[in-house]
């Protein structure tokens, strides 16, 4: 079978999982509960867990979960989707830049036209505990400009040094949409609460994928650092013992 053929089957199966009653709910509970234990999870067992059919559990992998290289060929065959809001925010301390981080970029300049894009400040990352050196924020936030520089997204962008996990996002009425990873998601939460309560409209709010590495565990700045795995998501170890 040619693969425009597969690609039109492909196409089909996703818009018939799309229709179906339990698929919104299916997904939420995979994104929220089980790739957050078991991020390498199969389809197989994914059928088991959720009831699902075996072509609903291939759409809401194929969905939540990319890995390295697919992330890395999004960006380079570029993003084709429209935007539909203005402004879009994300956060995070961007101690190397990883694929993870690049498809979080990616979802958000997808989402909407501008993105305010906050960034730990040294003070505020010396607080979070991480279990890796974190280097200055003026390094941080360079290698975000180059990386955004070279997917023709800065002029897109206006990047604010974040003291604390909320920032711009609690007070200010022109963002109209949180994008996050799955790991922060529980953020929108406390966020849209916050906004809440100074009478502001909540956040509309985009989980990006997971990405893994090819181990099928998630790509971090922590094992990144720790020599597991590069900033692509290929595993060093498995590498070397090729080598």
């Amino acid at each position: 079978m040619c693969s425009k053929s597969r690609q039109v089957e492909w196409n089909v199966l996703v818009e018939t999982v799309h229709a179906l009653p339990l698929y919104a709910s299916h997904k939420a509970y995979v994104r929220d509960k089980i790739l957050l234990t078991k991020p390498n999870v199969s389809v197989e067992e994914l059928v088991q867990r959720i009831g699902a059919t075996r072509g609903e559990a291939m759409v809401i992998l194929w969905e939540l979960r990319k890995t390295g290289d697919e992330v890395l060929e999004m960006l380079k065959d570029g993003l084709h989707e429209q935007p539909v809001y203005s402004l879009a925010a994300l956060g995070g301390t961007f101690s190397i830049l990883h694929v993870g981080h690049m498809a979080l970029l990616a979802t958000a300049y997808s989402k909407a036209e501008k993105v305010l894009l906050g960034v730990s400040s040294d003070n505020f990352a010396a607080k979070l505990g991480k279990k890796h050196p974190i280097p200055p924020y003026e390094e941080r936030v360079k290698q975000l400009r180059d990386f955004l520089s070279r997917q023709g997204w800065l002029e897109r962008t206006r990047i604010t040094a974040l003291e604390d996990p909320y920032g711009p996002t609690v007070e200010d009425p022109a963002i109209e949409v949180l994008v996050t990873s799955p790991a922060t998601a529980y953020r929108a939460g406390e966020i849209n609460m916050k906004r809440a309560e100074r009478n502001l409209p909540p956040l509309d709010v985009y989980v990006c994928p997971l990405v893994v590495a090819y181990d099928g565990y998630p790509v971090s700045t922590t094992r990144i650092m720790a020599g597991e795995i590069s900033a692509d998501g290929k595993t060093f170890r498995k590498e070397q013992e090729r080598g």
